[in-house]
């Protein structure tokens, strides 16, 4: 699913409120500035976070 947000500071708050540590914090953040650089909106893939957060997780 695609969450959109009307700016930067609402998606870093929903990140913040959705994720369990820095480390899925910081892998999101990027992914949402990726995203905005090659489309200029910003949104975050929520089944793609998902996929980066485990294997985020599973390297540690």
């Amino acid at each position: 699913m695609k969450k959109i947000f009307e700016t930067r500071l609402e998606a870093i708050d929903w990140i913040a409120d959705n994720v369990e540590n820095e480390g899925q914090f910081e892998a999101v953040r990027e992914k949402l500035l990726f995203n905005y650089i090659y489309s200029g909106t910003y949104f975050i893939d929520t089944d793609e976070m998902k996929e980066d957060v485990v294997m985020r997780d599973q390297e540690d």
